[in-house]
């Protein structure tokens, strides 16, 4: 089963390698044959009006992908959210400071759970497609990332859980470890804990946050991804919960397996030992 969603297609690579070799060619006959440099720009041409076609088929396919999800699993679909619909998203200050650089990030592809009148499970998370541009220099690149988010019925511990092996935080944070813009949050000693020191960072501004994480949670975290080398990002506002993977979408069947899996971490959390 493929859970992350490929962001080209073979057809679209071939395309885009095709489309820098001609150029190519066209330096080595230009001085050679104007006949051949014609042919070769005219072909250029066209390998890269069927690169932007490609692209558009894979857009369009992404979106009819995301309705089937709509329709089979009881949510509404939104390709362009309003501000309003996405609102509780932006109460996530490290999420902000990770994906949403200023003038270079957008909300896209909303998933709504459709309300049932069984309220004993966990209710579906939203999901919603975070894009966020880096400039490189001259270049850019946009990358996107499907985060889920949890409404929580509990009040709960504020709190950053970051994953993956690498971290740019020196430019986030202030002295003392507290996390710029997000009043109070410092990072906690992770030895205290079962995570992987090498592959999560934690921070959170309650004192007793060691309370909040539970051993099958930990276990969980680990042995959900660990076949998928994947970590997770994880953020509490104090009322909601957020999940995602950076810069990865997922398929179909994906999106199934991470709602599947936030919802066996949520229900390991010790919830009730906070709210005592």
């Amino acid at each position: 089963m493929s859970i992350f969603y490929k962001e080209g297609t073979n057809k679209l690579y071939y395309l885009i390698g095709v489309g820098i070799v001609i150029p190519a060619l066209m330096l080595f006959t230009l001085e050679r044959s104007i006949i051949l440099t014609i042919i070769f720009f005219l072909a250029s041409v066209m390998v890269w009006i069927s690169i932007f076609f490609e692209y558009k088929a894979i857009k369009k396919q992404r979106i009819a992908d995301l309705e089937t999800f709509a329709k089979n699993n009881n949510y509404q679909f939104n390709v362009k959210p309003q501000s309003e619909d996405i609102a509780e998203f932006k109460n996530f200050k490290a999420m902000q400071k990770i994906l949403m650089p200023m003038h270079a990030h957008a909300f896209l592809n909303l998933l709504t759970p459709i309300e049932t009148t069984d309220s004993s499970d966990i209710n579906n998370p939203k999901i919603v497609t975070v894009s966020t541009t880096i400039s490189a220099g001259e270049s850019s690149s946009t990358y996107y990332t499907q985060v889920f988010l949890f409404q929580m019925e509990s009040q709960i511990p504020i709190f950053y859980l970051a994953g993956g092996k690498h971290f740019f935080f020196s430019n986030l944070f202030r002295d003392k470890n507290i996390f710029s813009g997000i009043k109070g949050l410092q990072e906690v000693d992770i030895k205290k804990f079962d995570f992987p020191a090498n592959r999560y960072k934690l921070y959170s501004s309650d004192k007793d946050i060691k309370n909040f994480f539970s051993k099958r949670f930990i276990e969980l975290l680990n042995s959900g991804l660990k076949k998928k080398k994947k970590t997770l990002y994880i953020e509490s506002d104090g009322k909601n919960l957020i999940f995602y993977v950076k810069y990865k979408r997922h398929t179909k069947e994906g999106i199934k397996f991470y709602i599947n899996l936030f919802k066996v971490l949520i229900e390991s959390l010790k919830i009730e030992n906070i709210n005592k």
